[in-house]
């Protein structure tokens, strides 16, 4: 109940399950969302695809969502690489989405762009991010648990460790 914004509106279907429970929820405060769009064009990624699927997205967010505010795009570049050319892709479709859905975020401000983390931030800024997430700069880096299947062979190795 005490969102300020989701970043990583990726589907219709998530948005519909947003808005629902927006409406369940807190009625009388819509819930501010940016669409995540999948600039890389990585299949690890999520997200609407550049162009008309980003568009289509934002105008059922827009149109279909009464509960949930279009406040602008997310995307997550590629990682250890040169985004530049992803954060340009969302800013190209940020002003796609203004033009043709006739909308501008909260105040009449531009919609927002939210790209660029830690590594990268500046040349997010640069390229016109709005929103950046830091995380990693202020917290440290992220300790990732081993998958299930490599914990299960470390563990098996460390058994027959023991038993020798």
């Amino acid at each position: 109940p005490n969102l300020f914004v989701v970043e990583s509106v990726d589907s219709a279907k998530l948005a519909k399950k947003l808005d629902n429970a927006v409406k369940a929820s807190r009625p009388d405060r819509p819930l501010r969302v940016m669409a995540q769009v999948n600039t890389s064009g990585e299949a690890s990624k999520s997200g609407a695809e550049p162009g008309d699927d980003a568009v289509e997205l934002c105008r059922y967010i827009d149109k279909e969502c009464e509960n949930l505010v279009l406040v602008g795009l997310m995307t997550i570049g590629r990682y250890g690489e040169d985004c530049s050319d992803c954060f340009e892709c969302l800013a190209t479709n940020r002003d796609r989405v203004a033009e043709e859905l006739s909308i501008t975020g909260p105040g009449g401000a531009a919609l927002e762009l939210s790209m660029g983390m830690s590594a990268d931030y500046v040349q997010a800024t640069q390229c016109g991010s709005t929103n950046v997430r830091v995380g990693s700069s202020i917290f440290g880096s992220r300790a990732y648990k081993a998958s299930s299947a490599a914990a299960d062979d470390a563990n098996a190795a460390k058994a027959a460790a023991s038993a020798v």
